[in-house]
Order: structure tokens, then C-alpha cells, then sequence
């Protein structure tokens, strides 16, 4: 429902009546905590685009914070295109399509299942060749030391990144896999079509996190310890060999959809041991 553009105090009195709120004892700052909130509203179609966004002292009243926090908060919603300012006229509400993809219900790869989208990208940040950790070698079934592949991506949908990605496999298997050009930028696809190695099975894991990693807080756009979904696991050859360790950082604002029909469920194998993190190297590059 869209609110008329002068109703300022019914969005925000919308927002409280969520029970957001804004905590002076978390770790998360409080610019950071209110731009999480009107983020949501606006996300959550309280306020339509082109409606007129509330000023920052009303903001800064209601929720009982300094100008300067309401400033912050207001900015970094500019910053990341929810809202434009507009010179002599005000602040709005900017047009931003929300971002949804499958999780992978008949798809193994994020690039295939994202790939369907006309407007989705991936570039590489690295490709290069390190060592094996202990615990690479006990994901990938690998000895330690042995070299492998790391691979960071990108994955843009609009021209937005909406993740990246890391990987890791055995070099020795797939032989300049580093440099390898990707078949329509898929990993599994180059697997399958240049190594003769289709991957049968993946497993995913997801859980909610705070980016903890400089690189992926800078490469994503957002503060340290912002939340973000991360994505971890493994794919499997045809005889069930691990090939490639994946860790995925999702950025706020990306949802995932799931459809399972209640004929074709069929219960997921439990799993020997917890889901795999794949670490960027801290070796020096081979």
C-alpha cells in the first residue's frame, strides 16, 4: 500500500508497529541498525517508488537518535539505491526490482540455475593454484599439500553483485583448470564439457552470518559484520568423489525460492560430518 507522500509519521509509526526497534547495547552501530530497518520497510512495499521518503529529523525523533545517525542511515540508503535525492524537492524511494533465484531445485550449479536470467554476470577476482590445507585435504579426499585451484567469483544479476563465490579443486585432476576458459561461465559445465567430469550430486548448506572477511565486505559493497547468507558445501563425481568445495557469500536483500512437490520429496542423506568451509589460500600463489 503506498503511503501519501506527506504521511511521514504513519510509515514510520508502520515500522514500529513491526516491532523494529533500535538496540543502544548491540555491537551493530545505530546508523547501521536503522538503515537495516528502513531498508526492510521499503523492501517490504511500506513505502512505494517514487513516494516521498521521510525527513531526517522525523527520523531521527521517532526513533529517539541524533541527526547525524538519521543522516548516516538516510545515505547509505542513497549509496545503495534505495532512495535518490532529488535537489529542491526531497528524498524517494528509488525503483529497485527485488532479486530472487531458485535454490537449485533442478539445477546443481549457480551459474546454470542464476545463468536463465538474461541479466546474470559472473567475473573472476582469482584463479590461482595453492596448497592443501589439512582441512581441504579431509573435504576433498586429497593429501595435504597437494595443489589445487582456487577460484573467486562474482556473481552480478542487474548488474549488482549479488555473491561471491569460492572454490576449491584438485589441480592434479583437472589440469590447468586456472586458466582454463569457462564454458558459458560455468564451473560444472567446464567440468563436464572440457574434463569429461559431470557432477551427479551437491549439497548445500545455509546459514545466517556477518560477513567476517575484509575482501568479501569490500567486493560485496557493505560494512564488516554485515549480515549476509552464507552458502556452503560440496559436488560430487558420478562414483561420489568429492570435486569441488564451495563457500558463497550472499548479500542482504537477495531471497531464495524452493519448490518441492510432495510426490517427488525424497529425503536427503545425512551427512558424516559438518557442512565444509573453503578458505582463501594464505600461501603465496603458485
Amino acid at each position: 500500500m503506498t503511503i501519501d507522500n506527506h504521511d511521514n509519521n504513519g510509515f514510520l509509526h508502520r515500522i514500529s508497529s513491526y516491532g523494529f526497534g533500535i538496540s543502544a547495547t548491540s555491537s551493530i552501530p545505530l546508523y547501521y541498525q536503522l538503515y537495516l530497518i528502513l531498508q526492510r520497510a521499503i523492501r517490504d512495499h511500506t513505502l512505494e517508488s517514487g513516494d516521498r521518503f521521510p525527513a531526517e529529523e522525523a527520523i531521527a525523533a521517532h526513533f529517539s537518535v541524533s541527526r547525524p545517525t538519521a543522516n548516516r542511515a538516510v545515505q547509505e540508503l542513497i549509496r545503495r539505491g534505495w532512495l535518490s535525492r532529488q535537489r529542491g524537492r526531497g528524498t524517494f524511494v528509488q525503483e529497485m526490482l527485488p532479486t530472487q533465484l531458485s535454490l537449485l531445485n533442478n539445477s546443481l550449479s549457480f551459474s546454470d540455475e542464476i545463468g536463465r536470467r538474461d541479466d546474470h554476470r559472473t567475473e573472476f577476482v582469482t584463479r590461482t593454484l595453492t596448497e592443501a590445507t589439512d582441512e581441504d585435504a579431509d573435504t576433498l579426499d586429497v593429501e595435504a599439500g597437494e595443489k589445487l585451484c582456487y577460484i573467486r567469483r562474482l556473481h552480478m544479476v542487474g548488474g549488482r553483485i549479488v555473491m561471491v563465490c569460492d572454490s576449491k579443486l584438485s589441480a592434479r585432476r583437472f589440469p590447468a583448470i586456472e586458466k582454463t576458459p569457462f564454458v558459458g561461465e560455468s564451473l560444472f559445465a567446464t567440468l563436464r564439457e572440457k574434463y569429461g567430469c559431470p557432477i551427479k550430486k551437491a549439497e548445500r548448506c545455509a546459514e545466517a552470518a556477518e560477513i567476517l572477511d575484509i575482501e568479501v565486505a569490500r567486493l560485496l559493497g557493505v560494512p564488516l559484520f554485515a549480515p549476509i547468507l552464507l552458502l556452503t558445501g560440496l559436488a560430487f563425481d558420478d562414483e561420489m568423489r568429492p570435486v569441488e568445495a564451495m563457500t558463497a557469500y550472499v548479500r542482504e536483500g537477495v531471497s531464495f525460492k524452493n519448490l518441492i512437490s510432495a510426490d517427488t520429496a525424497q529425503q536427503a542423506e545425512p551427512r558424516r560430518k559438518a557442512c565444509p568451509r573453503t578458505h582463501p589460500p594464505t600461501n603465496e600463489a603458485c
